[in-house]
């Protein structure tokens, strides 16, 4: 089912950049005079548009929350990244600005060290009161992850922060990580 509501997603995002003059392949603008800028063309993509929208609304009831990350190849080419090292949680918020969160699982930056430290890219250490905090390793920094000094209230701590080979690996292999 969840492969079927992805389908779905995907068909219906080519369906509306066609209905709205665009061309799905390279986001061109569709030549005035394609048969595709006929109105006799354009109504009935929009409604099958609309039709695919409430499959996708049936094919999520009952009415619970997803269980699953799940986002198309078209919401992964939207995502804006801030510029410059961001940590993880910025990550997770500009992805979670472009999913379909009706349909997939919101992403948090928990999930991503999660995953990254079952794989060995991050780390986790225990301090003196005994709360755990994720840190970088040997690994990390070949992934584009780093550790630098910040301070909140007066209280110095470590940010683990992406660099852009970090953000770029993060993007290109977000589905695989989140699997």
């Amino acid at each position: 089912m969840v492969k079927d509501v992805q389908s779905l997603l995907e068909s219906r995002a080519v369906i509306q950049k066609i209905a709205n003059g665009i061309n799905p392949l390279d986001n061109s603008p569709i030549n005035d005079e394609s048969f595709l800028n006929n109105p006799q063309v354009i109504r009935p993509l929009f409604y099958l548009s609309d039709y695919i929208s409430k499959e996708i609304d049936k094919k999520n009831l009952p009415t619970r929350k997803p269980i699953q990350f799940l986002i198309t190849d078209d919401q992964l080419v939207e995502i804006t990244l801030p510029q410059g090292k961001i940590g993880v949680n910025d990550f997770a918020k500009a992805v979670n600005q472009v999913i379909d969160q009706t349909v997939s699982k919101k992403l948090t930056g928990t999930m991503i060290n999660k995953r990254l430290k079952e794989l060995g890219i991050l780390s986790e250490t225990v301090d003196e009161e005994g709360r755990r905090k994720t840190i970088i390793n040997d690994q990390s920094e070949g992934y584009g992850i780093e550790s630098i000094a910040k301070s909140f209230n007066g209280r110095p701590y470590q940010q683990i922060v992406f660099n852009d080979i970090g953000k770029e690996f993060l993007l290109k292999n977000i589905r695989e990580l989140m699997s």
